[in-house]
């Protein structure tokens, strides 16, 4: 069973992000930018503010650019002035402005958790790559980022089926570790997303109580507690339960089964509670 530490920390890196010349986006296109396809449009900045990043914004998935370590996704949250998302390890996030198919990021920001060194390999060659990206575009649905670096290539992350999540209650029924499925103990534990925004649930010893929040193609729990005591049977259990939802969790609904993965394919599955 793996413990995660979790302090919260500001990281400020300066990014020098080169502008390419309008003009060169007319002609032959230099090493490393990336022209607009016929189907890409922008938005143009007005009195030096920011232009939108339409049709940038969403939620992208990184498919390409550099190594990828299964179980631990690269994302990118892409909205007006903002850039965030998982570099594998960590939550990230800066600023992004955008003139025709140039990008500029900086002001970036991370939290500081420990995974794998494979891990933490794929993060750094991420954090490098994004922070020295200049252009984009649009090409076949997928999002390219090139610059200095490595070309960056999303693909857009499937939508969370939060209108289906949100309302029922959910009843674990499978615990996955490692490739292995395992079945629960202790009394039922459940989970319960509301409109409101808040979540209470249980582990089959513990019970829960937070907020929670749709973001980067994922749900996260940004209060979350765990209140009373669990018998040693039930400890690992109730250990895994309180990671995947306090990591943050893609969610997935075939008929009445949810399933919950987080990082390190770790992952829960619940039953809707029979009416």
């Amino acid at each position: 069973m793996k413990w995660r530490f979790i302090v919260l920390a500001v990281l400020v890196v300066v990014v020098a992000a080169a502008c390419a010349d309008p003009a060169s986006t007319t002609d032959t296109q230099p090493t490393g930018e990336l022209p607009l396809d016929s189907t890409t449009s922008t938005s143009q900045p007005t009195d030096g503010q920011p232009a939108s990043l339409v049709p940038i914004e969403g939620e992208w998935i990184l498919v390409s650019g550099v190594p990828l370590v299964d179980g631990y996704p690269i994302s990118l949250s892409a909205s007006v002035n903002e850039i965030g998302g998982r570099a594998a390890c960590n939550q990230y996030g800066g600023s992004a402005v955008i003139d025709g198919d140039t990008i500029a990021i900086g002001n970036m920001f991370m939290t500081e958790m420990a995974c794998e060194p494979a891990v933490m390999d794929a993060e750094s060659a991420y954090l490098t790559a994004i922070g020295a990206v200049s252009t984009w575009a649009i090409i076949d649905g997928q999002l390219h980022l090139s610059g200095s670096a490595e070309l960056l290539v999303f693909d857009r992350a499937p939508e969370v089926p939060t209108e289906a999540l949100v309302g029922t209650t959910w009843v674990l029924d499978t615990l996955v570790e490692d490739d292995m499925a395992f079945m629960t103990l202790g009394d039922p534990a459940t989970l319960l997303l509301l409109e409101d925004g808040t979540v209470t649930g249980s582990t089959g010893c513990r019970t829960l109580t937070g907020t929670w929040i749709e973001s980067d193609a994922q749900i996260f729990f940004p209060d979350f507690a765990a209140e009373g005591e669990c018998p040693d049977d039930l400890w690992a259990q109730d250990n895994l339960v309180v990671t995947v939802l306090g990591d943050g969790f893609t969610p997935s609904i075939d008929g009445d089964l949810l399933s919950l993965t987080s990082m390190g394919n770790e992952g829960l599955v619940y039953r809707a509670e029979a009416p």
